[in-house]
């Protein structure tokens, strides 16, 4: 009976938006499937059993992520949240933590829980503004998931929140001991005066692909080998064609660009927008495995 409603659910979800949410969530809290947030909560509690983080500090990371995603506005996902979290904890490079866009300052919470477990800084990058002005080309970008043609609300101003809210955000529900805030427009922030020469990991979350283009320019090469580059726009056309720029590899990283993956679909229907990179063309895969929920 309970499988006959569910799949009533979701086949109603096509034609309503509140019912689709509904069944969304449900699928979303099915254990038995493997990319539900149910389902990867109890990895990620489960590959404490052989690290440093063990188990009961797994769960209470999850406890304050849930916390967080109740009472902050946040553009990412639980399910982004615990990805992100099991890669920065296996990520084998000297480095920094860095963040792209903060928002309201809930995915930056949940970075400076984890950077602070493993001693690591974390400086947060954004204008505080919301989104910048752009020229139109910019404005407009193609969403590799839906059936829109273009996703056209990337206005200047949108997602816009004060340092002072971000700063109280990290307050209460992060680590802001081990944070910086950097204030203004990337092009003018991600500098030799605030980044040092080592990055270990990068998360950004800018959604229009010349900001994408910018953080990735700065942050690449600062990256370290084994490093990670982590990103919430993997889903826009225009963002892959600017980190796959030809020209960008060729004569500015003068490199052979790496694979992204979750490239245009996201890492599953949890995590839709994020994808990440790895620096080095001698990986293992015993090390590439690691960075994954799924051991």
């Amino acid at each position: 009976m309970k499988q006959l409603v569910k799949r009533a659910l979701i086949a109603a979800g096509r034609r309503s938006g509140l019912v689709s949410r509904v069944a969304a969530l449900i699928v979303n809290n099915d254990p038995r499937r493997p990319d539900s947030y149910a389902h990867l909560r109890e990895r990620f509690i489960a590959n404490g059993r052989s690290h440093a983080v063990d188990e009961h500090a797994r769960r209470e990371i999850i406890r304050r992520f849930e916390e967080i995603d109740r009472l902050v506005p946040i553009g990412t996902t639980p399910t982004d949240g615990l990805l992100l979290a099991e890669i920065l904890l296996n990520v084998e490079a000297p480095g920094v933590v860095v963040e792209c866009g903060s928002y309201a300052g809930g995915s930056s919470a949940k970075l400076s829980i984890v950077a602070k477990l493993l001693g690591r800084r974390l400086l947060i990058f954004d204008s505080f503004e919301g989104l910048p002005s752009v020229e139109a080309y910019y404005l407009r970008d193609r969403h590799c998931r839906r059936s829109e043609d273009w996703i056209t609300d990337w206005a200047a101003g949108r997602y816009a929140s004060r340092l002072d809210e971000v700063q109280g955000n990290l307050r209460t529900f992060g680590a802001v001991d081990v944070c910086t805030l950097v204030k203004g427009w990337f092009k003018d922030t991600l500098t030799d005066e605030h980044l040092p020469a080592q990055v270990a990991f990068a998360f950004t979350d800018v959604d229009i692909a010349s900001s994408a283009r910018e953080c990735f320019v700065a942050l690449w090469p600062r990256l370290s080998p084994g490093g990670v580059l982590a990103t919430h726009d993997s889903a826009y056309l225009k963002v892959l064609q600017e980190l796959y720029d030809p020209e960008l590899w060729e004569a500015h990283f003068r490199a052979i660009p790496p694979i992204l993956f979750g490239a245009g679909y996201g890492l599953c229907d949890g995590s839709p927008h994020l994808g990440y990179m790895v620096k080095g063309h001698h990986l293992s895969s015993e090390y590439l495995k690691s960075l994954t929920l799924e051991k």
